[in-house]
């Protein structure tokens, strides 16, 4: 996986997505890709049709797709002023899913959701259904944009999934040194008698482990000593929410399979949570393997 050639912004127009809006350009701008940016818009009822056609022309409505191009170009103006602007009705994982296999894009960057109810953001819906469907790898934007991503974190659980994603870092940050965390939590450790000693000679066993996955992953030695390699035994949501945090993270890399209609991600069930929870950026890479259509 190589830095990527074409990125597709896809945006709802809201404030919120300003944020992904400036990331995808600096992204384009940085990797001299070309910049799609993508909007989904409702479909008219055909009552609403209807009655729009039965009015005299003066009075009829201006054609809201053309409208929204021009905000949209607007919007983006001086992040990205040779943006190619789509503008299609439809439900919008479907219509940027559909736009990023028309024009081969390589990333999709998106903002988050807004619960107007709770008045809090989380990942919403059209998030979770990329993350179930998408090929191509998500990029979650929830940071001011200040430069470059320059802290990296990826996790790993040591599957083929997360193999797939540390690839996938590597390529779109090639000049990066990133850091790896593998989170560890040992099974029957409170019916030991020496639980702390326990740990560690599980956390023994694990090195061994985490080293073939190095070593599987086509890593040159002097790649692995570059790397900040991290194996902490702790629950994996706690750790990569604590390490962002302590380390002042701009993005977490984590990988996905895709082999069930949840959202199985990486370290299973806690993996949204860590996408939630988080304050820095997330990419979600999926292993190309069945992809959710649902």
């Amino acid at each position: 996986m190589t830095r990527p050639r074409r990125i597709l912004l896809a945006t709802d127009l809201s404030a919120r997505c300003d944020r992904a809006l400036d990331r995808a350009a600096n992204l384009a701008a940085t990797w001299q890709a070309e910049l799609i940016a993508v909007h989904a818009l409702e479909r008219a009822s055909n009552y609403a049709s209807a009655r729009e056609h039965s009015l005299p022309s003066w009075r009829r409505p201006p054609d809201m797709k053309a409208v929204v191009e021009q905000q949209l170009r607007r919007d983006m103006l001086q992040a990205a002023p040779n943006v190619t602007a789509i503008v299609e009705e439809g439900e919008p994982s479907d219509v940027i899913l559909r736009t990023a296999a028309k024009y081969q894009c390589e990333l999709i960057v998106t903002g988050i959701a807004r619960d107007e109810t709770l008045g809090r953001f989380g990942l919403g819906a059209t998030v979770d259904r990329l993350l179930k469907r998408s090929r191509v790898p998500l990029l979650i934007v929830k940071q001011r944009v200040r430069g470059p991503y320059g802290n990296i974190l990826v996790t790993t659980d040591l599957s083929e999934s997360s193999r797939h994603a540390l690839r996938g870092a590597m390529g779109f940050f090639p000049d990066h040194r990133l850091s790896i965390l593998h989170a560890f939590d040992p099974p029957m450790a409170g019916m030991t008698g020496d639980p702390a000693r326990y740990r560690e000679d599980y956390k023994d066993m694990i090195a061994g482990d985490y080293q073939t996955f190095l070593d599987e992953t086509g890593l040159a030695p002097e790649q692995a000593r570059n790397f900040h390699h991290l194996v902490e035994y702790g629950h994996p949501s706690l750790l990569v929410r604590q390490y962002a945090t302590d380390r002042g993270v701009d993005l977490v890399v984590l990988g996905t399979h895709g082999r069930s209609g949840f959202l199985d991600i990486l370290i299973g069930s806690t993996a949204k949570e860590i996408l939630s929870e988080l304050s820095c950026d997330a990419l979600v890479i999926r292993e190309p393997r069945a992809v959710v259509e649902s």
